[in-house]
């Protein structure tokens, strides 16, 4: 982690925004890397905000990949509107109900009837022991399966729904997307405030597929 330096004016301390959308399976990793916490307990917030000047319609999982520890807390924002207006996607934390007053939910716990509810899941928040556990994901395929079966066997039912059903269709639209990162991993319950340097985001890609 360039011992936790980043230095916007070095080049090989510099960790910029489009280093989150480079050329996959570089050696070594490259990613974009906030500022540390040294202003601690004032919140360290970034918004990340992703445009596309135009209407997409989401067909695979939201997937950001960090190469720090992943966040505490975040916020997954969309927009129909071209980022006038936005609401949640999904809340993401540690304990849910310490951050945003909301019982913890999985998208398992979803039905075709309460596929639009907006939840907050603790699955992603946690500190990581493997590679798979870097990522930090808005499960798009899971909701189509609720439709399409597990298998995805059965699209047209569907496409059947998001052709007949407005809100169903705008859930899977967006023109913008958002991420809220509101409190970096800290791997323990207190922050260690000598070394506040440790305390960072970084993220080395993010993955959002449409047509």
């Amino acid at each position: 982690m360039c011992n936790n330096e980043c230095d916007a004016t070095t080049e090989e301390l510099a960790h910029p925004p489009e280093l989150m959308f480079d050329f996959e399976g570089r050696n070594p990793t490259t990613f974009w890397q906030s500022s540390s916490w040294k202003k601690h307990p004032k919140p360290l917030l970034v918004n990340i905000t992703l445009s596309w000047n135009k209407t997409i319609e989401l067909t695979e999982d939201i997937v950001l990949t960090f190469e720090s520890g992943r966040p505490e807390q975040m916020v997954l924002e969309k927009s129909l509107d071209y980022g006038r207006t936005w609401t949640p996607y999904q809340f993401y934390a540690t304990d849910c109900l310490d951050a945003f007053t909301m019982e913890p939910k999985t998208v398992q716990d979803l039905t075709q009837h309460t596929l639009l509810d907006i939840i907050c899941t603790e699955d992603y928040s946690r500190g990581y022991v493997w590679k798979n556990d870097k990522t930090v994901r808005f499960e798009i395929k899971d909701r189509f399966a609720l439709f399409a079966g597990p298998r995805l066997h059965n699209m047209a039912s569907l496409y059947g729904q998001l052709d007949t059903t407005k809100n169903l269709r705008d859930f899977f639209t967006i023109t913008d997307l958002r991420v809220r990162l509101l409190r970096p991993a800290t791997g323990a319950t207190m922050v260690d405030e000598n070394n506040l340097s440790r305390y960072f985001y970084a993220i080395s890609d993010i993955k959002v597929q449409g047509r």
